[in-house]
């Protein structure tokens, strides 16, 4: 059983809510560097819609730092989650998370698997 959420939002949409929090409020180190070589606002904001995604099927009303979004030398982004999110995911018998980034000039979108 799957269930797919897909989120997309602007850039300039993105970008406001970026730069009206802290970096460390959303993301881990690992994520901000990863992003060097980037489009740091697609980039970042690609990570900032799974975990919202996530966030919000979960029904939690946190828990940012808890999901690291990390590259395959393919460039396939990849999901780990941590503690609460981790037991909030398991009591949802969720077995894998797919992700997919896709953004153009003026919007980055991203989709969300999850595989039970």
């Amino acid at each position: 059983m799957y269930k797919e959420i897909v989120s997309v939002k602007s850039v300039q949409e993105i970008e406001s809510i970026l730069f009206n929090q802290a970096d460390d409020l959303y993301f881990i180190e690992n994520e901000i560097k990863s992003t060097e070589n980037k489009n740091v606002i697609k980039s970042l904001g690609a990570r900032y819609l799974i975990k919202k995604c996530l966030i919000d099927f979960l029904d939690l009303r946190d828990g940012y730092q808890a999901i690291e979004i990390q590259e395959e030398r393919s460039g396939k982004p990849v999901v780990t989650v941590n503690g609460f999110v981790q037991e909030a995911i398991a009591d949802r018998r969720i077995q894998n998370i797919h992700v997919s980034i896709s953004h153009s000039r003026n919007f980055v979108s991203v989709l969300v698997v999850l595989e039970k």
